[in-house]
């Protein structure tokens, strides 16, 4: 059976703007706002890309050469302080902040649809997201390839070609994803760069025996590779801030002049700058005390959300609301069973209550995405 065509007409003008003639294929997206059409990239566009990518990749590899030749290392190893790993992780990450931050700016000026839901306000935020997940994402690789190939040296040639490669897949990576931006790509990396770098935290600390102790350890000095967790804490607020205000800044187009989403913006503000605090104080002797408070602080944030969501958020449904209580009761029971029975662990409380919570916030977001989100998307031809 042949495929059902819907076919779209445009004027003429319209066409020439987004690049295209009669029997393209175009994809329309119908929104809260109005319609996107998305059209295929014109060829010119592309070999620009193309040529801004290559040249990017030459003076990125030049300053990696330039280093290693100043300082006369002509044997690099993979990971340590001057390594492989550690140029790659500043150079290679710049190079992607750089490429992402072109290649919006010029769909931006060319008012492709693709980037107008993003404004110029969220582009900074969005930006600083995108490099501190290329960071975190390296980090962990680079992690893993220093655990499988431990004392790994390279000559200066083989060093330089793996930093190409690894700036070219980068910088790639990075422009590919301007014309995939949204709320809910932001929130699914959120969910990924917390959930890989706790594992990644434990899985380091697994012959230390962490689970012991408390979920904080694996941020203490005593822990292995401690920064991995401090980090991945850090980078979660800052990429939870970037989301936050992504969200509302788009939300205030459906719901103008809200004050309740105004308290609950403040209130999961709060909660992301209190996630990235408990990473910037680990739980070390000197800052202990600092440490617990700031801690705390995050299970108040969050049950004041839940209890106050019912107010904050518009048109909330009744299964979501169920399912918040449910989650709260849930968190009340486990502070009984681990301050009062004394059943519960100290690791196996705080695991289960960032679970909960963890569980709850995504559920949140996605509820916010909700509002944002295309209605339908359909595939035509144009006439």
């Amino acid at each position: 059976m042949l495929e059902e065509k819907n076919f779209l007409q445009l004027p003429k003008q319209l066409k020439e703007h987004l690049g295209i003639k009669s029997g393209n294929n175009v994809e329309v997206t119908i929104t809260q706002d109005g319609l996107i059409v998305k059209s295929p990239q014109k060829p010119t566009e592309i070999h620009e890309r193309r040529v801004s990518t290559i040249i990017l990749i030459i003076l990125m590899t030049i300053a990696f050469l330039g280093y290693f030749i100043v300082r006369k290392i002509h044997y690099i190893p993979l990971t340590g302080n001057e390594s492989v790993a550690t140029l790659s992780l500043g150079l290679t990450t710049l190079s992607g902040l750089i490429s992402f931050s072109t290649s919006f700016i010029l769909l931006k000026h060319k008012k492709a649809a693709v980037v107008q839901a993003v404004s110029w306000r969220n582009f900074p935020t969005v930006a600083l997201a995108g490099a501190l997940i290329s960071f975190m994402l390296m980090a962990g690789l680079f992690w893993i390839a220093g655990n499988l190939f431990k004392g790994a040296t390279f000559d200066l040639a083989t060093s330089t070609a793996i930093f190409a490669m690894i700036t070219l897949i980068e910088t790639q990576t990075m422009a590919n994803l301007v014309p995939r931006l949204s709320s809910r790509l932001l929130t699914n990396t959120f969910i990924a760069v917390i959930v890989s770098g706790m594992v990644l935290a434990m899985m380091s600390n697994q012959n230390l025996y962490w689970w012991k102790r408390n979920l904080s350890f694996l941020g203490t000095t005593n822990a292995k590779s401690a920064w991995e967790f401090n980090l991945t804490l850090i980078f979660s607020g800052l990429i939870l801030i970037a989301l936050i205000d992504y969200l509302f800044v788009s939300l205030k187009r459906v719901f103008p002049k809200n004050k309740q989403l105004l308290i609950l913006r403040v209130l999961l503000t709060l909660l992301a700058v209190d996630l990235a605090s408990v990473g910037v104080f680990p739980n070390n002797v000197q800052l202990h005390l600092l440490h617990g408070k700031v801690a705390g602080y995050l299970v108040y944030l969050v049950l004041a959300l839940i209890i106050g969501i019912r107010w904050l958020l518009p048109n909330v449904s009744p299964d979501f609301l169920h399912l918040s209580w449910l989650i709260a009761g849930a968190l009340l029971a486990g502070e009984i069973l681990f301050q009062v029975v004394g059943y519960l662990s100290l690791t196996a409380f705080e695991i289960l209550a960032f679970m909960l919570a963890f569980t709850w916030l995504v559920m949140l977001f996605e509820r916010l995405n909700d509002y944002l989100e295309p209605i339908q998307t359909r595939n035509y031809v144009v006439k």
